[in-house]
């Protein structure tokens, strides 16, 4: 790893688009504009989730950057994405979100300066130019912390919902504390609610509601092991590097 020394941050995003690439592209054109030296500093992350739709990074993309793509078809595999991205990841500081948020360059050169972190931290977001609270789906850690509840539990993969939650839940079980921000905010696109969605995939969580739950039980059982509600399923998916561009 000494290689990507230069590397001070790893951005990991999923991504599953089933109509265009947009969002994508959007994306990739708003973070071409910030400092060239910040750029340099950060390693973008591109999971392509077994999406219909073939997605390409612009040939002239300014950003250091690593695609892989899902090869099994796993439907609502968000989880399994983030492993893989975190396993491709060349920083000990990570960044975990998707493609609904954009952060401000403040906030890269904020965390490139941050110490490791031994805690998760999310952030509040600002949508329809109102401060709300934070997603689990977006937060601040370190590789090793990551690893200490075992990566997102892929068990949930296959079904909409609830993996997110039972990550941040099985931290705290572990000890991890969790802080939000005050000072630092992300913008939040919601893509879902837009005319041109990422995708048109059913959230329907029936199966993993019950699920979270059954997991949940175990953490709080003081007198159980909290390993015992991981599945220990972990990049349970064929893979592949599609190409990767990090100028050193």
């Amino acid at each position: 790893m000494l290689k990507y020394q230069q590397i001070k941050l790893s951005y990991v995003v999923p991504v599953y688009l089933d109509q265009n690439l947009d969002a994508l592209h959007q994306l990739l054109k708003t973070y071409e504009n910030y400092n060239a030296s910040l750029l340099k500093q950060i390693h973008f992350i591109f999971v392509d989730d077994h999406s219909p739709v073939e997605v390409k990074i612009p040939k002239n993309c300014k950003l250091n950057y690593t695609l892989a793509k899902i090869s099994t078809n796993i439907i609502w595999n968000q989880g399994g994405a983030r492993n893989l991205g975190v396993h491709l990841a060349k920083s000990q500081k990570m960044l975990l979100t998707d493609l609904d948020h954009t952060f401000p360059e403040s906030v890269f050169e904020f965390l490139i300066k941050a110490k490791v972190p031994n805690h998760i931290f999310t952030f509040k977001r600002i949508r329809d130019n109102e401060v709300t609270m934070p997603h689990f789906n977006t937060f601040f850690l370190s590789k090793s912390t990551f690893y200490k509840s075992l990566g997102v539990d892929e068990e949930f993969c296959g079904h909409y919902g609830h993996e997110d939650v039972f990550f941040i839940e099985f931290q705290k079980r572990l000890g991890t504390k969790l802080y939000t921000y005050k000072h630092q905010t992300l913008f939040s696109h919601e893509h879902k609610n837009s005319k041109q969605p990422q995708h048109q995939l059913h959230r329907d969580s029936s199966i993993t509601k019950p699920l979270f739950d059954a997991k949940c039980n175990i953490l709080k059982d003081k007198n159980r092991d909290p390993f015992d509600a991981h599945s220990r399923l972990f990049l349970n998916f064929e893979w592949h590097q599609v190409e990767e561009h990090i100028k050193l």
